[in-house]
């Protein structure tokens, strides 16, 4: 890849960190830039290993796994150099950004997993976090593993509600 692709590429992602204004995997990274064809995958790997090695993006490693932000080396980097990237490019990362930031946010913000207890018995956590710290958990045993694949699948939707009915029930 030529110097100044590989420039504009870091660019991109310093930008797009800034914009979405939160905390994101990789993997939803990944995925933003590749269904938007900013970036393929061995492009996005080569730059954050160089972003994080030259500390302009940070590297935290939560209960949830690895997220990445933006540094203020990289904030002030971008504010010399955001006018390297395209207005056009720069546009349609902030329309993506407005557009998907509470989904985005959720999440991160949301936590599901199940273990197989014992034969035809499965533990179902869930969990919702508050700046990667568990503020609300939740721990269930199932006896299949489709309802534990089920209770998983619609903890995102009902999540937030279930939260704040126990919350206040509690704190009557």
């Amino acid at each position: 890849m030529q110097i100044e692709a590989i420039a504009q590429n870091k660019l991109l992602i310093l930008y797009l960190l800034k914009s979405i204004n939160i905390q994101l995997s990789e993997l939803q990274i990944l995925r933003i830039v590749s269904d938007n064809n900013w970036l393929n995958y061995f492009d996005l790997k080569e730059c954050m290993f160089e972003l994080i090695e030259s500390r302009l993006v940070e590297q935290r490693d939560t209960p949830s796994g690895l997220f990445y932000t933006l540094s203020e080396l990289g904030g002030t980097t971008l504010f010399y150099l955001e006018k390297e990237l395209p207005a056009s490019v720069r546009k349609a990362v902030d329309t993506y950004c407005e557009a998907n930031r509470a989904e985005l946010r959720l999440e991160t913000e949301l936590c599901a997993d199940y273990i197989k207890i014992d034969e035809g018995e499965y533990k179902v956590m869930l969990k919702v976090l508050e700046n990667q710290v568990p503020v609300f958990e939740l721990n269930l045993v199932t006896y299949s593993q489709a309802s534990a694949e089920a209770f998983i699948n619609k903890w995102k939707h009902v999540a937030p509600n279930i939260y704040k009915c126990t919350y206040d029930k509690l704190s009557e």
